[in-house]
């Protein structure tokens, strides 16, 4: 029995989150503790304040959950293949959401725009609009937001990002009509709109901007702006040519896009940044490859001597390798720096060795996605750094491991010791070293930490959970750990379950493993079951007995979203046609569930073949007052191309990845590795 009151003390006295908010509102559940909550939650952000895709679909389907009241933020982005995107809530009719205060909307979400400008009257406390992938197409409805009267209220509005390309679709204008001064602190836009808006005396209290440059007279005229002198912070793209070759499947060092280098050049000689503290350039991701700006506009970066007035700096996705990032090291003053991301720029263990000295109040390092491996991680581990808290040095995951493929960056046990227990980074609570080819050495190093808060493990070739790790120090402080895809087996999750006490821990992904019934039987019984709040076990082979065994214990009891989908080349898929056992979605076998996603996806397509029970037993689900709202919201929002079983069906065990696991790991490790050593020898040509 949960006592709801200690509990709400308890998460309030936590770490702002959007996991933690989900787990508060799930114990809110009367109008006292609501209000209780309400008024103790004013020193949390609005964007942890966020109510999940289910939860807008359950609301759509007539099922308001209590802790509606306390929402500031929504996201509608469909999360899972096969999912239908959510309406936008009227708030004429749902008052549910008039205290919302953010809203994203989305990619490609032209109807969500449309209904948001028709009901923007009645949004009354909404500050922030974000959406992408708007094309020509929209032009009206873009033209509708900026002519709208409320527009004066709204302080961030983001219609453009710097992840997107601008290959493919051609942006629709955004123009406002001169009037009373905004209140718009950040805009993400097209450099053309950015400009027209700077110079139309609306949005005097800009401080922010997000921008995407198509080419060389657009850098210069936006660089021509004496507004951009207010500017705290600026994200650029510049999306000026285009080469679009990759060699497929294989890494390489990337395209370097002249017409981008040149705009590059001409924005930064011209530009008043005088105020500037955090700047990021971005480019785009090209296979195994990047594409964008090269070593000769990070060089002009350098030039304008911008980076010795910034605390924060992110370059990603630049084929610009260990010269050019010297230079930047080189550029910037390490005694103020707080966060530095110089992530996908095809860096090695000679970037690590320019990290000398001290970063003293750095509090953020992520140099993921590049080619540094066990010396490297080394070297950094020598430099001082006593304030940093987070440190990302992942490799790329990969998305789904029936289709793609982790592109490591080869750290390695050896190098992964290193920040096992850090004397230069006592400070040290997130750890990220995703695909960065850990085994079971590395991972029990890693277990010693005594101070981690977050540890991400996943895509790596860990392939055991030793028992001695029971009583591990991190399990102290551990409040997530992330094994995703790491060869894990019914005697490892028997062994991890071993484990009787970690006091902090709220949030596990077992995804993409080999769990078994044995091993959803170790987890049910495990001590640690009922404090958790996230439980991930997508793709895993757990049969019948195994789900009714986790849901029959009724320990998870704190327990918020339930994944079981599976894809459809897993050789252990359950049949398209046959329906989960009925204790699964029991109210009483998770009564805090607040999300719950079933069935068989096609990773590769996006597509649904199932939903884990065939079409009249949803019907019935559906139609039935005791169906669990969560349920209800995932089943009427299915776009499903249901498939029959086939009496005759073969099985492909061949197709699922985990019959080939450990092999093509050490593949790509072994590739990581020669493709690292060939950039150290600068031999950045075609593979």
């Amino acid at each position: 029995m949960i006592d709801y009151e200690a509990e709400i003390d308890r998460i309030l006295a936590g770490p702002p989150g959007k996991l933690a908010f989900r787990g508060l509102c799930a114990v809110a559940r009367d109008p006292d503790l609501v209000a209780r909550c309400e008024e103790r939650l004013a020193g949390w952000p609005d964007e942890v304040r966020e109510a999940p895709w289910s939860w807008l679909a359950a609301l759509a389907a007539g099922h308001p959950r209590p802790g509606w009241r306390l929402v500031r933020s929504l996201d509608l982005r469909t999360p899972h293949d096969g999912i239908l995107d959510v309406p936008l809530p009227d708030p004429r009719s749902r008052p549910e959401v008039r205290g919302v205060t953010r809203l994203d909307l989305g990619s490609f979400a032209a109807e969500q725009l449309a209904a948001l400008v028709e009901t923007m009257d009645h949004w009354e406390n909404l500050r922030t609009i974000r959406t992408g992938g708007l094309t020509r197409g929209d032009a009206e409805v873009v033209a509708s937001l900026a002519n709208h009267p409320a527009m004066g209220r709204i302080e961030s509005l983001s219609l453009v990002t710097t992840r997107e390309d601008m290959w493919h679709f051609e942006k629709p204008p955004f123009r406002p009509p001169a009037g009373a001064p905004w209140r718009l602190r950040h805009a993400g836009l097209r450099a053309p709109d950015l400009v027209h808006l700077l110079r139309s005396g609306l949005v005097p209290e800009l401080r922010s901007a997000e921008v995407l440059v198509s080419d060389t007279g657009e850098a210069r005229e936006l660089a021509a702006c004496r507004e951009l002198a207010r500017l705290d912070r600026l994200a650029i793209g510049f999306r000026c040519g285009r080469d679009g070759r990759q060699p497929l499947w294989k890494p390489y060092f990337g395209n370097v896009i002249d017409e981008d280098d040149e705009a590059c050049e001409a924005f930064f000689a011209r530009a008043d940044l005088a105020r500037l503290r955090g700047l990021m350039v971005r480019g785009t991701r090209m296979g195994l490859g990047r594409e964008g700006v090269g070593a000769r506009g990070v060089h002009a970066i350098v030039a304008s001597d911008v980076l010795r007035r910034l605390t924060d700096l992110t370059l990603e996705l630049l084929p610009i390798g260990d010269a050019a990032i010297a230079g930047v090291l080189g550029g910037l003053d390490p005694d103020h720096f707080e966060k530095l991301a110089l992530t996908d720029l095809v860096a090695t263990d000679v970037t690590a060795a320019e990290f000398a000295g001290a970063f003293p109040r750095l509090r953020h390092l992520d140099l993921s996605r590049n080619r540094l491996g066990t010396k490297g991680a080394r070297l950094l581990a020598d430099v001082r750094l006593p304030a940093l808290e987070h440190l990302d040095l992942s490799g790329r995951k990969g998305g789904s491991p029936y289709y793609g493929r982790p592109d490591c960056q080869p750290v390695g046990d050896a190098g992964a010791e290193a920040w096992a227990s850090p004397d230069n980074a006592a400070n040290l609570t997130h750890l990220k070293l995703a695909a960065t080819g850990l085994g079971v050495a590395g991972v029990a190093a890693l277990m010693t930490a005594e101070r981690l808060d977050t540890l991400d493990l996943s895509w790596n070739p860990v392939g055991a959970w030793p028992a001695k790790l029971a009583n591990a120090p991190a399990w102290r402080t551990l409040r997530t750990l992330d094994v995703t895809e790491c060869g894990l087996d019914d005697d490892d999750i028997e062994a991890m379950s071993s484990t009787a006490s970690a006091p902090n821990l709220h949030g596990i992904s077992l995804a993409y493993n080999n769990i078994g019934s044995r091993g959803a039987r170790a987890l049910a019984s495990w001590t640690v079951l009922p404090q958790l709040w996230e439980l991930n076990l997508r793709d895993n082979v757990i049969g019948d007995d195994g789900l009714v065994e986790l849901a029959g214990s009724r320990a998870a009891r704190r327990l918020l979203e339930l994944n079981l989908e599976q894809d459809c080349w897993n050789a252990n898929a359950r049949r398209y046609g046959s329906a989960l056992p009925a204790e699964v979605v029991d109210q009483a076998a998770f009564p805090h569930l607040d999300a719950i996603f079933l069935g068989i996806v096609d990773e590769y397509h996006g597509a649904r073949y199932s939903a884990g029970f065939p079409a009249r037993v949803r019907q019935t689900l559906v139609s039935a007052s005791t169906t669990r709202p969560e349920l209800v919201g995932f089943l009427t929002h299915l776009d499903m191309a249901e498939l029959e079983d086939d009496p005759d069906r073969k099985e492909h065990p061949d197709h699922d990845f985990r019959t080939k696991r450990a092999t093509l790991h050490a593949e790509h490790l072994d590739e990581a590795r020669a493709f690292a050593q060939r950039m150290i020898e600068g031999d950045i040509g075609w593979p």
